[in-house]
């Protein structure tokens, strides 16, 4: 009877000893996820419009803000497996141009990318726009398309950058992430096609990272108001956007 509780008293040391082991691990794991986290790179994704202002609208009724804030939620979920991601927005609330950029520079986001749809007068408009910034009172004889020197290369490092001024440190990057993703929707069997062009966009300019704004389409062409309503569509899109990114961070890790 003895030997049996020796026995007995045997095998809960043991067991318990497996249960203390067990929860160290799962502690530790615990432990290791926020710093893990914490080295992912981070998106912020922008959400055109929203609130009182409603962007563009189809003729049944489809606004711009919502279809923009439906793509960045699928475009988050495909991003969060590899990126920390910011919404500028998470429902329907009215944001300045300055404070869309001030968010992403205060979680010192690694992208800034801006969604957005399109509107013409001319209904048979159609087709994806990709946007950098790109200003125009440059001296086009200072820079060409190809040339690959950034600004902020030979000037004074001491020097304060203004604040509307930033992101022609990232005028190179800028481009070749919008090309990046360019490629993609023009290889991937989304049906339309995509454009890249700067342009002096004032949600951009004060973007302290690398930033673009993608045109999704034009919701005053009824065919394509109906496709960006498709959700199908939303995701096929969101998935080649986020390859894009991808090797944007293979090209410059």
């Amino acid at each position: 009877m003895v030997i049996k509780t020796h026995c007995v008293g045997a095998i809960l040391v043991v067991v318990a000893g497996f249960f203390l082991t067990g929860l160290d691990a799962a502690s530790q794991t615990l432990a290791k996820q926020p710093l893990f986290e914490a080295y992912k790179r981070v998106i912020a994704i922008d959400p055109g419009h929203g609130g009182d202002e409603s962007g563009a609208r189809g003729s049944n009724g489809t606004t711009e803000k919502a279809v923009s804030l439906s793509l960045a939620r699928i475009l988050a979920t495909e991003l969060q497996r590899e990126y920390r991601v910011i919404l500028t927005r998470t429902d329907d609330i009215q944001l300045d141009l300055d404070n869309r950029a001030a968010l992403a520079n205060h979680h010192k986001a690694d992208l800034f990318i801006s969604i957005h749809t399109g509107g013409s007068f001319v209904h048979s408009t159609s087709g994806i726009s990709i946007y950098y910034y790109r200003d125009y009172t440059e001296d086009p004889g200072k820079r060409s398309e190809d040339d690959s020197k950034t600004p902020s290369q030979g000037q004074d490092k001491s020097i304060p950058i203004l604040w509307d001024q930033v992101q022609n440190r990232y005028l190179e990057k800028s481009r070749i992430l919008a090309r990046l993703i360019n490629t993609r929707l023009n290889d991937a069997s989304i049906g339309k096609q995509s454009s890249v062009q700067g342009a002096p966009l004032l949600l951009l300019q004060g973007a302290n990272m690398p930033a673009i704004l993608i045109e999704i389409g034009y919701l005053s062409n009824p065919a394509e108001e109906k496709q960006l309503t498709d959700q199908r569509f939303l995701t096929d899109l969101a998935q080649e956007i986020s390859r894009g990114i991808d090797e944007y961070f293979e090209q410059n890790p």
